[in-house]
């Protein structure tokens, strides 16, 4: 959670809509069509999907507010992109109601959205599909990457704070997944989430190669106002957001990577080193075309399943909703979130 006023230009150029209701729920976003700014009607474009971490959803607009992914609506990223351009689209939690990308009844509204954004936006490329996520966010990525493994062309997994489980593993073993994580994170403790999950993905991946993780020794704390930062090696996402900071061949990655970020290190499912980790160009790679939908129980395949989704999705989920909410009206009594 991060905010640089200089990219407001960027957050400029986006809208804000919403999905229907499903299950009783709606999600709305704000998004960016690159179709409003002279892209070409004859092509079809890649669509980014970012979920972000808890309280970047305690308004309206906000998601969009507390990071810095607008800024890949810049044109020295659009023009990376498949056909030279992207759609971009950043769901909102309804954290108003105490839900967070974790609570796996957000899956189908998400769904919903998307199916109508498709429906609104008739040059999005559905066979490019990307799914970004954080903290939270990264546990609902999790969700929705499981419950629909043929719609997403890849996902990336920026420090989920839970391991998928057995059948969530195997549910996306078709899918291109990137796993983003400091090893002295405080919030998504590496040994105990990313770890677990990267074997498991390793072990079972259709395409190991296709696989990636990157890993700091140090990145930065969160901050979601600028009056409170918590310290944490928690925030990988402003990495992402510059694209591994597009620093070019020949950088000493090992070492430092742009001031905070130090001792980055990224491997494929093969563990052979990857040198110039670029997010959009690895993404770039992959459609959804010839996936298939692992036709299995869904989730809660196994008691230990159903015993570790309960800890995180119901006793977890708990202490987040109670610490978020306390938190909320902590910065909207202070006037941070005006």
């Amino acid at each position: 959670m991060a905010y640089n006023a200089a990219h407001d230009k960027y957050r400029a150029l986006w809208k804000r809509d919403e999905g229907p209701q499903v299950n009783g729920w709606k999600i709305d976003y704000s998004y960016y069509s690159p179709m409003d700014y002279g892209a070409d009607k004859d092509k079809k474009y890649p669509l980014c999907v970012v979920l972000v971490g808890a309280l970047e959803g305690l308004v309206k607009g906000l998601e969009m507010q507390a990071n810095e992914m607008p800024l890949w609506t810049a044109d020295e990223y659009q023009q990376r992109f498949h056909n030279g351009a992207c759609y971009m689209m950043i769901p909102r939690a309804p954290e108003e109601t105490g839900l967070y990308w974790d609570a796996s009844q957000l899956v189908e509204p998400l769904h919903g959205a998307l199916v109508d954004f498709f429906d609104k936006h008739e040059n999005v490329d559905t066979s490019r599909v990307y799914m970004l996520s954080w903290c939270v966010g990264a546990l609902g990525g999790i969700n929705f990457a499981a419950s629909y493994p043929e719609m997403l062309a890849a996902s990336v997994l920026m420090c989920p704070s839970r391991t998928m489980t057995d059948s969530e593993a195997l549910r996306v073993r078709e899918m291109p997944i990137w796993m983003i994580t400091a090893l002295t994170d405080t919030h998504a403790i590496y040994p105990l989430e990313t770890l677990p999950t990267w074997n498991k993905l390793k072990k079972i991946s259709v395409e190991p190669k296709n696989l990636r993780r990157t890993t700091f020794t140090r990145a930065l704390d969160v901050s979601l106002v600028p009056q409170a930062t918590i310290s944490s090696n928690h925030n990988v996402w402003d990495w992402v957001s510059e694209d591994g900071h597009f620093v070019g061949p020949g950088v000493d990655h090992a070492r430092i990577v742009s001031g905070s970020y130090k001792g980055m290190r990224t491997i494929d499912g093969t563990g052979e080193p990857i040198r110039d980790p670029y997010v959009i160009d690895w993404l770039n790679r992959f459609t959804n075309e010839g996936r298939t939908a692992i036709r299995l129980p869904l989730r809660n395949h196994t008691p230990v399943e159903k015993a570790h989704i309960w800890f995180h999705e119901g006793l977890s989920h708990w202490g987040r909703v109670t610490t978020f909410k306390a938190l909320g009206h902590i910065y909207r009594a202070l006037g941070w979130l005006e």
